[in-house]
C-alpha cells in the first residue's frame, strides 16, 4: 500500500536530498549527527515522513546552512534582485566580505560626515 504524500513534503524532502549531497554528507551519517536511522532520512527525503521545525532546524545546524534552505522557494524570503546577487557573490567568494564591509563602512562614514 503506498502512502499519500503532501506537496509540502516532498519539496523539503528534495531540498533536503539536494543540500545532503551538496554538504558531501550521506544519509547514515546525517542519522548519526541527529540519533535516528538511515531509513528515517530516507522517508524525509522521499516526503513520506514530515519534519517538524525543531528537526528541520537541527538538519539545518547539522549541514551548516540557514533553515530557510530547506524551504520550498515560495516561502522564503524574497530579496530585491541586485541584493540577491551581492549575497550570492559573497557567498561564492567569502574572502571579498572583509573588503566589501570595510568599503560599506567607509560610505556610512562619508554619508553622516557630508
Amino acid at each position: 500500500m503506498s502512502e499519500v504524500v503532501h506537496p509540502y513534503d516532498a519539496a523539503v524532502g528534495a531540498l533536503l536530498r539536494e543540500q545532503r549531497l551538496a554538504a558531501l554528507a550521506k544519509q547514515r551519517d546525517l542519522a548519526a549527527a541527529l540519533q535516528v536511522t538511515r531509513a528515517t532520512v530516507t522517508r524525509w527525503e522521499q516526503g513520506i515522513r514530515g519534519l517538524n521545525v525543531a528537526t528541520l532546524l537541527t538538519i539545518a545546524d547539522t549541514l551548516e546552512i540557514p533553515g530557510s534552505q530547506l524551504l520550498p522557494e515560495a516561502h522564503r524570503e524574497r530579496l530585491d534582485p541586485a541584493l540577491a546577487a551581492i549575497i550570492g557573490t559573497l557567498r561564492a567568494r567569502p574572502d571579498l566580505v572583509p573588503t566589501v564591509q570595510a568599503l560599506l563602512e567607509t560610505l556610512l562614514d562619508s554619508e553622516g560626515g557630508a
